[in-house]
């Protein structure tokens, strides 16, 4: 006769130690899982404030444009519309004559730890060249607005969005069109997929 209670203790501590290795092995994989999607969230929430900045032009006749900025490594962005028929401009934006539309916002709000930025070695979206981590996420001039005009056309530009981990994802807006397009690029192949 063998002891019920040393066969349940045995059984007990072999789980244990099956559901520990089982979660070691799942816990990296979920990880991974949870900044890509944070990333596709993130990026996609940006691209679509990107595309409201674009209607919201056509639809009242005026530039409006998304102002992007850096605060402690957190991207933060506020829609402007264009007050005196010149363009949204920082300086009429300080002067209250380009107004905004919508209060500012963080994108790690939408998106935890999704902002602006290259978090790994990639090649330039336009082929120029290779980008750096840390390297500025924000390809769009010398200025922190991406304007679209009544017009139909836009700021040209690139912007880089990514997790301190996970995928390398960039915004691309077409200056002609005004078109907003989200790639994400493959590590291993090096190149960007829409």
């Amino acid at each position: 006769m063998t002891d019920a209670r040393g066969a349940t203790l045995l059984d007990t501590l072999f789980a244990l130690a099956l559901c520990v290795t089982m979660a070691a092995i799942a816990v990296p994989v979920v990880g991974g899982s949870l900044d890509r999607e944070r990333t596709i969230v993130g990026t996609q929430y940006l691209a679509g404030q990107l595309q409201r900045a674009r209607l919201e032009s056509l639809k009242q006749g005026r530039s409006v444009a998304v102002r992007l900025e850096m605060v402690d490594q957190r991207a933060r962005l506020q829609l402007f519309v264009d007050g005196n028929g010149n363009g949204v401009s920082q300086r009429d934006i300080d002067r209250a004559i380009d107004a905004p539309l919508a209060p500012p916002e963080f994108l790690d709000d939408r998106s935890r730890d999704v902002s602006l930025r290259v978090n790994q070695r990639i090649v330039d979206v336009s082929g120029a060249g290779e980008i750096a981590p840390g390297d500025d996420p924000l390809r769009i001039g010398n200025t922190a607005l991406l304007a679209f005009s009544p017009l139909g056309g836009a700021t040209s530009g690139t912007l880089y969005v990514a997790a301190h981990r996970g995928p390398q994802m960039a915004i691309r807006v077409f200056g002609g069109t005004g078109r907003v397009r989200v790639l994400m690029f493959d590590a291993q192949a090096r190149q960007w997929r829409h």
